[in-house]
Order: structure tokens, then sequence, then C-alpha cells
């Protein structure tokens, strides 16, 4: 199916997991398996001036882009970026990656869509991602709608952050996105696994898509922040069996065995009964980790989430929930 393509964030997302400390060659042996997988998109990491110094999935410069990826073709790579952490004239001036993927609130629309014009304007395909789609009203969306619409972005994203959308939810989203968004603006999607309906909703997009191109997220292995990702090898394989795609799955399992599975043996993630209970009382996955570290029985762990204010419910913050 020509028009669904994948988008693999196992560099990015994935980080997540282990703070973004990838070696080189990781990084390279991840680039080359899912370049022979034949996976549409492949982001590299963060943009940001916010980097220690073994965090080489995290970039504050672009000598070290290029360095990686020399010997890469750049057409299939991306770069995200929360828009108030990298400076835009760096990015015009010296990448040679040319999707851009911007991470912004709702609080900050105005100024981050400032941001992605400026990346238009300059021949950069930027995908829109406004996180915690869920805090959206129906008409906050057709208002967002319209000014990406004159924004004129490659890609607008579902961003499930929390992981707790369900089919109902991401139908009356899509098709209200659909019907009023620009026909040559494409639609990602990009799920957290938390309520386990990750892959489901994904299959719901693929279902609704007509003409429409659709982007789906996914990370090798489901390697990613709470309970993880939507797995590439498995959206590969369901858009081989149904939509006579040709992705190479051994390609992207050769990536497991040799560059995932070891990073999960050490710190392992998934589905766990706190992170279902962050998304149903949409918190951010953080404050569940840090309360299954505490050794809290679930009752305490439900009991606390329910009760963080809902301000403080969408940003983690650590001297909170410790007091």
């Amino acid at each position: 199916m020509e028009n669904i393509k994948i988008l693999d964030c196992t560099l990015r997302d994935g980080g997540y997991i282990n703070e973004w400390n990838f070696e080189t060659q990781q990084i390279q042996s991840i680039l080359n398996l899912l370049i022979k997988s034949n996976i549409d998109f492949i982001e590299l990491g963060f943009l940001t001036k916010e980097k220690n110094k073994n965090q080489t999935a995290l970039f504050d410069n672009f000598d070290d882009i290029n360095k990686i990826t020399s010997d890469f073709s750049k057409e299939k790579l991306c770069l995200m970026v929360e828009f108030s952490k990298f400076p835009i004239d760096e990015i015009i001036k010296y990448s040679i990656i040319k999707n851009i993927r911007v991470i912004f609130k709702k609080q900050n629309t105005k100024e981050a869509l400032l941001y992605c014009e400026k990346l238009v304007q300059n021949d950069f395909k930027v995908f829109i991602n406004p996180t915690y789609i869920n805090e959206y009203s129906n008409n906050e969306i057709i208002d967002l709608i319209n000014k990406i619409n004159n924004t004129n972005p490659y890609c607008l994203s579902i961003v499930d952050t929390l992981g707790m959308l369900n089919e109902k939810n991401i139908k009356k989203l899509y098709l209200s996105i659909d019907n009023n968004l620009n026909p040559d603006i494409n639609i990602g999607f990009h799920a957290h696994d938390n309520l386990g309906l990750a892959f489901l909703n994904a299959q719901v997009l693929i279902d609704l898509t007509k003409k429409r191109n659709l982007i789906i997220d996914s990370s090798i292995f489901g390697m990613g922040r709470g309970a993880g990702n939507i797995q590439s090898e498995l959206l590969a394989k369901y858009l081989n069996d149904n939509y006579k795609t040709n992705y190479d799955i051994i390609s992207i399992l050769k990536a497991i065995r040799n560059e995932i599975e070891p990073i999960y043996n050490k710190t392992p993630w998934g589905a766990t009964m706190p992170f279902y209970l962050a998304a149903i009382h949409q918190c951010h996955p953080d404050y569940a980790k840090y309360l299954t570290k505490e050794n809290l029985p679930l009752d305490k762990i439900d009991f606390i989430l329910k009760n963080i204010p809902k301000e403080k419910r969408t940003t983690f913050d650590i001297n909170y929930i410790h007091q």
C-alpha cells in the first residue's frame, strides 16, 4: 500500500531507555539494517543544546551528525527538535538532513508554528508533532488545523503521548483532521503502548486511510518510553501480509538480535501495571516509573497518580512526586 509509510524512531524514542547512550557503531549498524529493511523514514535522534558527553543520539551540533551519517543517504533520515531547545538558524545553515520533526505543547503553539513556518520556507520537510493530543478539544483541533494549513508542513502527527487513545477516540480524531487538513499534507501517528492499544489503533488508521499518506511511527522491538512503541517488525509484517509492501523483516530482526536485545536485557521496557495506571489517570509515564522504583503496591500507586493535580500530570516533576 503505497500511501502507508513507516517511520522508525528507535534511536530517538528508544533513547529514553538508555539515556541516548548508543555507541556510534550501534547507531550505524541500526541505520544500515533499517535501510536494508526498506523502512521509509529513520529518526536519528534529538537536536538539543541539553546533552551530556556520552549521549550520542542527542546532537548539539551538525559536525557529529555528519560524521555518523557520512556513509548514508540522507533522504530517509529525520531529526526531532523541541522548538525551544535548538536555534533554528543553525538548522537552516548547517543541516543536510531535511526531514525535521518539531514537537511542542499546546501552550506553545504560536511560537512553535512560527518556527515550523521558517523551516518550511527554507525547503525543509517539516513534521509537526503537537504532544498530548488528548488535551485538545474538538474546537481546538480545528483551530490547530487551520493554523497548520497556513504553515503547509509535510506532515501533521497524531501524538498519543500518554498511550491512552482507544478505537473510538482515534477514529473521531483522524476523521476530524482528515476532513479539515489540506489534502497534500500527510498525517502521522505516534503512539505509546501503555494500554496495549498502539498497534490496534495503527490498524484502525490504516483502514480509514484512503488517498492521503499515513506515516506511522514505530521502533525496533518497541523500544521507547513508558511501555514502548509499536514494534517495527510487527508493523512491517502486517503491511507485507495485508497490503503487499516489501519490508525486509530479517534485517529488522538482525537489528533486534545484534543491537537491541543487549539493551533490553540490561534495561527492559514494555507493558506494566503502573504504566497502565499512568495512562488511565493521564499522567506522564515517568511518574509510574518513579513510583515503581519506590516498591509501592499498586493500590498506593493508583491513589497517588489519581491525586496528582491536573496541571502537574503531563510534565514529570521529580521533586513534586518525591514530596
